[in-house]
Order: C-alpha cells, then sequence, then structure tokens
C-alpha cells in the first residue's frame, strides 16, 4: 500500500514539471477539384547485377637456367632417313605391229626407241602398207612406205634433234587404162605413179631460263624429190627476249626451192628464193591482250621479184575467267606449193619432169606458186561445263593464187594439174567440240563450211567428223566414227562428184603390256563414190593386226 501511494506522488510531481507547447493556427486553403491520390509502388529488382570488369593478366615471364645434368646414359645415333622412289615401269625398246585384211595386203610398223637415258635418246620408226586389188577391172592399189630416224642430245645450254625421213607413196592410175601392170618398152610403169621424198633435219634449242636473255630455236634442213626433181634448202631461227618487260619475238626464214635439175630433163630448171621477216610483241591494255606484228616477205625469181608487208593484229579478253575467252583481229598467212606439197593433197597428179617413164601426150610441167591469204577473223572458246569445251571461229578475207586441181587427159589415162586462181574471196567458219561424258565415253565432233565468190574444184564446201572414243579400263579401246564430204564441182561443165559419207569401227584390245591387238573397219556402208574425176573409193576395207612389245 506504501508503495502505490509513493508512486502516485511520484508522477503528480512530474506532471507539474511538464511545460505545453505553444502551437500557431495553421492556415489551410483547400482548392476545389482536388483530389489526392496515392501513387503506385514499383516493386524493386531483388536480384543483384555484378559487372566484371578485371581482366586477366596472362603475361608469363620465364627464365632461362643453365645447367648440365650428369648422367653416364648414352643414345644411339639415328641413321639418316633414306627416300625410295617408287618402282619405275618397266620400258620395252622395241614394238612390231604385223597386221592384213580385206583390201589390205599387208600392213606393217616397227618402232624402237632407246631406253631412260638424262641426256641422250634415239629411236627408228618404219611403216608400210600396200594394197592390191581392183576397181571397174583396173588395177587401183597404192602403197604407202615411211621411214623416221631421230636422235636427241640434251648439255648444259642446248638441247639438240637431228632427223632423217624417207616417204614414198604410190598409187596406179586407174582412171583410164591400167588393165594389167606389165607394158613393155618402159623402164617402169607408167600408169604407177610415185613420189619419193628424203629430208634431212638438224635444229638446236638453247635452254637459258632468264627472260631477260636471248633465246632461240634455229632449224636447217634439205630435202629432195624424185631424184633432184625437186629440192629445198631452209634456215630458220625463232629469236625470243623480253625486252623493258615486253616480250619481243622474232621469226626469220630462208628458203631456196629448186626444180627440174636433172640434166636428163627437157624442162628448164627453176630456182626461187624467198626471205621472210617476222617481230611480233604482246601487251595488255583495257584488259585486252594484244599481239602485235608485221610480216615481211620478200621473193627471188627468174622472172619477177615480189616484196609483201602485212601487219598482223590479234586481241583476246577472257570476258569470264577460265570459262568465256573472244578473241579476233588480222592476219596473213602463205603457202608456197611443191611437187611434195601437191602429191601429198592428190596423189593422181601428172608427173612430168620426174624420175619416172611418161607416157605420149601433152608433157606439161606443173606451176609452182606461192597462195597468200589476208583475213579478219573472229572466235571464242567457251567452257559449258566440266571436261566440256566449244571452239567456234570466222574468217573472211582475199586469197591471191588459190590453187586447185583440174583434170587434164593425155588420150591415155586422167590426170590432174594444179591450176592458180588469182584472187578469191573466201568466208571460212570452223567449229570444234569436245566433251568427255565419263571416265568411259568421250564424244569430240568438228565441221567447217566454206564459200567462194568462185567456182573452185575438187575442194568440197562443207565438211564434219564425229568420234566417241570408249575406253574400257584401257583394256579394251572403241573407236566409232562418222566423215562427211560434201559435194564437189569437178570442172567448168558442172560436173559434181557426190557427196561421200564414211562410217569407220576401230577396236584395240591390250592382252598385256607386251602384247595386244586392233581391228579397223573402215568405210562399213561400202560407198564407192569419186573422191577425184573418174577416180572412185575403194569401198568397205578393214585390217586385222598382232602388236607385240619387247
Amino acid at each position: 500500500m506504501k508503495k502505490s501511494n509513493s508512486l502516485l506522488l511520484l508522477f503528480c510531481v512530474n506532471i507539474v514539471t511538464v511545460f505545453a507547447q505553444d502551437l500557431k493556427t495553421t492556415e489551410v486553403n483547400v482548392v476545389e477539384g482536388f483530389k489526392p491520390t496515392i501513387p503506385e509502388a514499383t516493386r524493386l529488382n531483388e536480384n543483384a547485377v555484378f559487372a566484371d570488369t578485371i581482366k586477366e593478366d596472362r603475361v608469363q615471364n620465364y627464365e632461362f637456367i643453365e645447367a648440365e645434368l650428369q648422367s653416364d646414359y648414352k643414345t644411339k645415333p639415328l641413321k639418316a632417313a633414306k627416300v625410295k622412289d617408287d618402282k619405275i615401269p618397266e620400258l620395252y625398246a622395241t614394238k612390231v605391229s604385223l597386221g592384213t585384211g580385206f583390201r589390205i595386203g599387208s600392213k606393217t610398223s616397227v618402232v624402237h626407241n632407246s631406253l631412260r637415258s638424262k641426256d641422250m635418246s634415239y629411236g627408228i620408226i618404219a611403216n608400210h602398207q600396200n594394197s592390191d586389188y581392183k576397181i571397174d577391172s583396173k588395177i587401183a592399189g597404192r602403197s604407202n612406205n615411211n621411214l623416221h630416224l631421230y636422235g636427241k642430245k640434251i648439255s648444259a645450254k642446248h638441247i639438240f634433234i637431228s632427223n632423217l625421213d624417207y616417204d614414198r607413196k604410190a598409187v596406179y592410175t586407174y582412171g583410164v587404162g591400167s588393165e594389167n601392170k606389165n607394158h613393155e618398152g618402159f623402164e617402169n610403169n607408167p600408169y604407177y605413179n610415185r613420189f619419193a621424198y628424203t629430208k634431212f633435219l638438224f635444229s638446236a634449242i638453247s635452254k637459258e631460263h632468264d627472260e631477260d636473255k636471248l633465246k632461240h630455236h634455229t632449224t636447217f634442213f634439205v630435202s629432195d624429190l624424185n631424184e633432184f626433181s625437186e629440192n629445198q634448202i631452209h634456215l630458220s631461227t625463232d629469236i625470243s627476249r623480253i625486252v623493258e618487260g615486253y616480250p619481243i619475238n622474232l621469226e626469220i626464214e630462208l628458203n631456196d626451192y629448186l626444180n627440174y635439175n636433172r640434166e636428163d630433163l627437157a624442162f628448164e630448171s627453176s630456182d626461187v628464193k624467198s626471205f621472210h621477216f617476222f617481230p611480233t610483241t604482246s601487251i595488255a591494255k583495257y584488259g585486252i591482250d594484244f599481239d602485235l606484228g608485221v610480216e615481211l616477205r620478200f621473193q627471188i625469181q627468174l622472172d619477177a621479184n615480189e616484196f609483201e608487208i602485212f601487219p598482223q593484229i590479234k586481241a583476246s579478253k577472257e570476258l569470264v575467267k577460265d570459262i568465256l575467252l573472244v578473241f579476233g583481229g588480222l592476219r596473213h598467212s602463205e603457202h608456197r606449193h611443191t611437187l611434195k606439197s601437191l602429191s601429198d593433197g592428190n596423189p593422181y597428179i601428172h608427173s612430168y619432169g620426174t624420175n619416172q617413164s611418161i607416157l605420149t601426150g601433152n608433157n606439161v610441167p606443173q606451176s609452182l606458186e606461192t597462195t597468200d591469204s589476208d583475213e579478219l577473223f573472229v572466235g571464242m572458246r567457251n567452257v559449258l561445263g566440266k571436261d566440256e569445251v566449244f571452239v567456234g571461229s570466222l574468217a573472211y578475207g582475199e586469197i591471191n593464187d588459190f590453187a586447185h586441181f583440174i583434170g587434164i587427159s593425155n588420150d591415155a589415162y586422167n590426170r590432174f594439174q594444179v591450176n592458180y586462181l588469182e584472187s578469191v574471196w573466201q568466208l571460212h567458219a570452223n567449229a570444234t567440240y569436245d566433251k568427255k561424258i565419263n571416265n568411259i565415253i568421250s564424244l569430240k565432233a568438228a565441221a567447217d563450211y566454206f564459200s567462194w565468190n568462185k567456182e573452185v574444184y575438187h575442194k568440197p564446201n562443207f565438211t564434219a567428223n564425229l568420234s566417241s572414243p570408249i575406253n574400257l579400263r584401257n583394256k579394251i579401246k572403241v573407236a566409232p566414227s562418222l566423215c562427211y564430204i560434201g559435194e564437189r564441182n569437178a570442172n567448168d561443165e558442172d560436173q559434181f562428184l557426190s557427196a561421200q559419207f564414211h562410217a569407220n569401227f576401230a577396236l584395240y584390245y591390250s592382252y598385256s603390256k607386251q602384247l595386244s591387238a586392233h581391228l579397223q573397219l573402215n568405210n562399213l556402208t561400202g560407198t564407192q563414190n569419186e573422191i577425184w574425176k573418174d577416180y572412185k573409193e575403194v569401198g568397205f576395207n578393214g585390217v586385222f593386226g598382232i602388236n607385240y612389245s619387247f
């Protein structure tokens, strides 16, 4: 009870000592339309975000301590490694091929080459083919024999090449006569046209690899046809060098043509000399490659001398790299006709002035001129796809001394003489197409079209070839082909030779590296149209042969 009174007394004393606050009156003005609002609470992100700006110092310092480890262990030295070459395939030095067939009497070839050598090689190639048959009861056989000897020597600075060639072609003139092979009173059969040709060549090629130094390819040869009936002496060199960044090339050629120089000939001998000078260079401007040159030719002959100068220009541009190439320009070409070149093109030419028996008649020699042409040309090369290429060109220009053959009879047989047209304008279109279909089959096609402003003889306006080689693991190779030669005008009497179409088939079988066989079937359609006026083609023929290497 006493405790309660004490607490009450203490409480009263405290109240007495409390001072009251003097609060002044505060005036509050309320604006009409005021609506008190409480803003929405925004929740704070409770997840902390850390931004680490610390970069790890990856620099390491190394110190080298030189110390020698004491050890009595001895290692065995390693032997030097030896790199062994792949086994070199065995070579066979000699290959012999023997064959015979229908309308082909014999076909033989022998090839012998030296084995591998770093600086010396040589060899011999000999071929023989003889056919003995009749067309319309007339002897129409032919023979072809050639021999090629070669040698090659490689020195430190040059490559030397030497060749000896012998070529003999012979055909029976069966257009008229030639019913039998024996003709009394003649040294040899006057119906048997033959041309024997010998040529010796020597060539030197420099091995200089420095572009700033002079390089050359020099050639010298002498030839003889039918025992001095025709001779040619030739010397030429092709010089090249880089001059101030531009490739400079210079062709120099000297020729001496000698005809009818045998003492027992009734014809006057002839001597024609020609000099050829042809500098060229290449430049690139505006993304176009230019080949520029000036050709000069000087010809000396008995009746008149000739001098010609002609620019040569070729421009090429790759529109799509490695896909499409276009080219065009102005070009000049020339060809000297010889008895050799004429007989290669037409073996039934008149052979007056050569070393063979001639029947009585118009004893007229062949005229030998130089044909030259000046042409504008354009072309393209287009890669159509993988292993598929098309090449096409178009040329138009003038040909001087255009050569073609006309038939001339001496009342015993019909043979041909070369004739020249002074000026002919020619349009020539050419196209080739190659495609590798797969690893087995390929396709090759080519076509040529010609148009002239004058009538020309024994020349087709259109030719075409198509072949499709088939390779079966290099054991069996099949080569079917088609050949077309268009209609040709034979003379000024509007006599035309029919078009020729040939289907051919070839089969090659390899039994081993040493032994193989071949079968060739020609003119499967058996057509016998005239190839020259009064001269028919043989028709179907074939040959089977065996090849052996040792």
